[in-house]
């Protein structure tokens, strides 16, 4: 850690949605075996430990319930991360829209105290707004910068125009002047009602 701050890291990111090796049956079919797991026996000390030996800040990639939410704030988390790893590391883990959604929908106040980031399944220009009407800070992408990188620094560039045309589009169609006010109005949120963990009283 202090070789990386030395080098000029501006922050850690903890990747904790992936502690472990998952089940991949295309993999398993090939043989092919995976040994980068380290530990599936993450906790907040650990957390606590590392924020000791540094004075740059820990981001947790992969909180995904309200509880660990109001637990990482409890640990002087400043900005944490929403994120199922793409989807491929546990069957039905809940996306990210929903991750925000039950924080929004139990502990509104988290967007208000701490920065928070997600990813995971953003495609289009209208799955970033959705995420910002619920508080989300900044949303990352994974797989299509990868698809674009085949094409090389065009590639990406391209994407990155399609995007930011998708969401200035998308945010005119809804009437939306500032994309760091979209309100939460615009979503239908009774689907997401269906599927999230509402929690009975206080934490």
């Amino acid at each position: 850690m202090a070789r990386t701050e030395k080098n000029g890291a501006k922050a850690f990111i903890w990747t904790i949605d992936a502690p472990s090796t998952s089940v991949r049956h295309r993999a398993a079919r090939y043989d092919i075996s995976n040994s980068n797991a380290v530990t599936s026996a993450l906790t907040w000390d650990i957390y606590d430990q590392m924020k000791n030996r540094t004075s740059l800040p820990i981001i947790p990639k992969g909180i995904n319930t309200v509880e660990d939410t109001l637990t990482a704030i409890q640990h002087g988390v400043k900005v944490l991360w929403n994120s199922n790893h793409g989807g491929r590391q546990l069957d039905h883990s809940p996306s990210p829209l929903e991750i925000a959604y039950e924080i929004h929908r139990n502990a509104p106040e988290v967007f208000t105290k701490v920065d928070v980031l997600a990813d995971s399944g953003v495609r289009y220009g209208s799955d970033v707004l959705k995420l910002l009407a619920l508080g989300v800070k900044a949303v990352g992408m994974g797989r299509p910068f990868m698809y674009a990188n085949c094409y090389g620094e065009e590639g990406v560039r391209r994407l990155m125009q399609i995007m930011k045309t998708e969401i200035l589009t998308d945010a005119q169609q809804s009437g939306v002047t500032d994309v760091q006010k979209v309100p939460v109005g615009l979503l239908n949120l009774r689907k997401l009602e269906e599927s999230v963990f509402i929690m009975d009283g206080k934490y």
